[in-house]
């Protein structure tokens, strides 16, 4: 998502992208609710073909994420930054707790490309809504909290996570130019 979004021009980065969305959409909830059965003892699904083949599409879609991101991140990934090294949160966890909050940021900058990702996925409801819509109900499908503070963090954090995404490196690239106080203002929508 980031990648597509970032700013400069590389178009092979960001087909990319809008496939390795596309890939994720189909097999990230298969992936996870399999991955579930099996914690709960349910073994035969390692072998079952639907399963082997929501996992293959995973790894590619993991692996042209990160072919995609050659191009550069953005504002999700300086919050997701900040909440693994003030709060020691999963980065992966971390970046799916504020990519919503980020992109409703980004969405005044871009929404062609919002747009371009939430007919990626097929998004129910067409343009950058549509997508915001879609990124909240894959969150509440696979268990990803909706705030940071379903995931314990507490407002008296919110100084430091600032100070720290300021001065991380991948906002720079981010499509609308973010300033300390955007930080703030994103990190506390997800502070109710």
């Amino acid at each position: 998502v980031e990648a597509y979004l970032a700013k400069g021009f590389q178009p092979l980065c960001d087909g990319i992208a809008l496939e390795g969305l596309r890939l994720l959409s189909k097999s990230l909830v298969p992936c996870v609710d399999y991955a579930r059965r099996i914690a709960g003892g349910d073994k035969s699904r390692l072998n079952d073909e639907a399963h082997k083949e929501a996992r293959g599409k995973m790894l590619n879609a993991a692996l042209m994420g990160g072919v995609a991101f050659q191009k550069g991140l953005g504002v999700t990934h300086s919050l997701a930054h900040a909440l693994s090294t003030v709060c020691d949160m999963h980065h992966g966890l971390a970046n799916g707790i504020m990519i919503p909050y980020a992109m409703a940021f980004n969405k005044e900058a871009v929404p062609q490309r919002l747009s371009d990702l939430g007919a990626a996925v097929g998004a129910p409801t067409p343009g950058a809504d549509g997508f915001l819509r879609w990124l909240e109900a894959l969150k509440a499908t696979i268990g990803i909290p909706r705030t940071l503070e379903e995931a314990g963090v507490t407002r008296d954090r919110l100084d430091r996570l600032v100070d720290i995404a300021t001065v991380d490196a991948c906002h720079p690239n981010n499509p609308r130019p973010v300033t300390a106080s955007d930080l703030r203002t994103i990190f506390s929508r997800a502070l109710p």
